[in-house]
């Protein structure tokens, strides 16, 4: 990938608080000396990505107060090691759907060149992602994307029609061939349309839910296909968007919408954020990403991923089982 030049900026880390600016030697030696997650193959690319990526959709952008700070979340978790930085062409909120690229794109001024990053497209046809990967390089500010998806197809109408001669996955191919673009695939939550989309849109990678609920359930159909295939996988919600957590739930609103049974959390068997963890990291699949809303999020999930080991059948099995009081929580099950 195409070193960019690093340009000075203000760090906020407690060993050069109060330095003021850095020079770019300066920059450059800590970005060098920066650890790095274990990696993975990305597929059968012959890329390898670390196991853990930044995920930044609604975690990531609806807590965090303005661009600078969303911005710094994402610096300090690539100098941290986290290699993987995973967005979508209209993550944010109703009235600002540029705000998660926009503030990834103030990190990749002086990161970019350590990081794996992945956009998505919600235009079905040609035109539509053409502007819209426009649109992204501009506010990532970069000019080569390592993994476009078409985001969150739910229908197998949208399939047929991103395949078309006219359909978004013309756009992104041509990317492809252009090398503006490296990888191409598409997300999806449902395992049968993923099964589909697999057939049709012959994808390098797939974002798809896993977690320790296995609702919905990827790992019986999807992820043998997958590593038959070499297609990497991308996993998101391995925590059920956090809400398998009672510490998740601090809007009354969120309860109603997406909250679990009555009486879930007085149980004292659950699951930590640990397990779920690790769990999702045993399964074949090339990265998680995880939404870091603050350094406290950052902080404990790379506590979590420092110990980590593959779990063996009979864990895995104590934490799923554990786990069911969830099956009916989550923002992307039906809700009656």
């Amino acid at each position: 990938m195409k070193r960019i030049s690093r340009r000075r900026f203000v760090s906020t880390t407690a060993s050069v608080a109060g330095a003021g600016l850095l020079s770019p030697l300066v920059l450059r030696r800590s970005l060098e000396a920066a650890p790095e997650l274990p990696r993975r193959p990305f597929g059968n690319t012959g890329v390898t990505v670390t196991f853990i990526g930044f995920g930044g959709g609604s975690r990531f952008f609806e807590p965090v107060a303005d661009d600078e700070q969303g911005a710094e979340l994402v610096r300090k978790a690539i100098e941290r090691g986290v290699g993987v930085i995973e967005t979508g062409a209209n993550y944010g909120p109703g009235n600002d759907g540029n705000m998660s690229e926009r503030r990834i794109g103030l990190a990749m001024k002086t990161h970019r060149s350590r990081v794996f990053l992945e956009t998505k497209t919600d235009a079905r046809d040609y035109d539509g992602a053409m502007r819209e990967m426009e649109r992204s390089l501009k506010l990532l500010q970069t000019d080569k994307l390592d993994l476009v998806l078409h985001h969150n197809v739910t229908r197998s109408e949208e399939v047929t029609k991103i395949v078309s001669d006219t359909g978004a996955d013309k756009a992104i191919r041509k990317m492809v061939e252009q090398k503006t673009v490296r990888f191409r695939g598409f997300s999806c939550h449902s395992p049968a349309l993923t099964l589909d989309g697999i057939r049709k849109i012959e994808p390098q990678a797939i974002q798809i839910i896993c977690n320790a609920t296995r609702i919905p359930d990827f790992e019986s159909e999807v992820l043998p296909l997958t590593k038959a295939k070499g297609i990497a996988v991308v996993v998101m919600k391995s925590i059920g968007k956090g809400y398998f957590l009672s510490n998740n739930f601090t809007k009354p609103d969120r309860i109603e919408q997406y909250g679990p049974p009555a009486g879930a959390f007085e149980r004292k068997d659950l699951p930590d954020a640990k397990e779920y963890l690790h769990y999702a990291l045993t399964l074949p699949v090339s990265t998680i990403v995880v939404g870091i809303d603050c350094m406290q999020t950052l902080d404990a999930l790379m506590r979590d991923v420092a110990v980590f080991k593959p779990l063996a059948p009979a864990e895995m099995k104590s934490i799923s089982e554990r786990a069911q009081v969830f099956r009916t929580t989550g923002f992307w099950l039906p809700r009656g």
